[in-house]
């Protein structure tokens, strides 16, 4: 079974009122959806000067989403879960089938 990966949690009092978890969970995701969308607004820019302006506020949103990341992750509030030896090692011989039907 996989095992969680992530710190040791803070605690947050559990009401019905949304907490400082409840708030950072939902900016962070906030931020990874404005992230992929400016990611589509990138690609469709009309023009240079459009899409260098979208890139800068993908900059800022994306620097944005990694704080929020770092600090849900140092609170406890987000993990990871350890891949299995054995999905790793399936991944491994997808990818490199792949690779071969490309080379070929």
């Amino acid at each position: 079974m996989a095992s969680k990966v992530c710190c040791d949690e803070v605690s947050v009092e559990k009401t019905k009122e949304m907490n400082d978890r409840d708030y950072l969970v939902d900016i962070l995701s906030c931020e990874k959806d404005i992230t992929k969308n400016m990611c589509v607004a990138l690609t469709e820019a009309s023009n240079s000067k459009l899409h260098d302006e979208f890139f800068e506020i993908f900059e800022t949103v994306e620097a944005l989403q990694e704080e929020a990341y770092v600090l849900a992750w140092n609170n406890g509030w987000y993990a990871l879960e350890e891949a299995e030896e054995k999905k790793i090692k399936q991944k491994e011989k997808e990818l490199q089938k792949k690779l071969e039907e490309l080379s070929s």
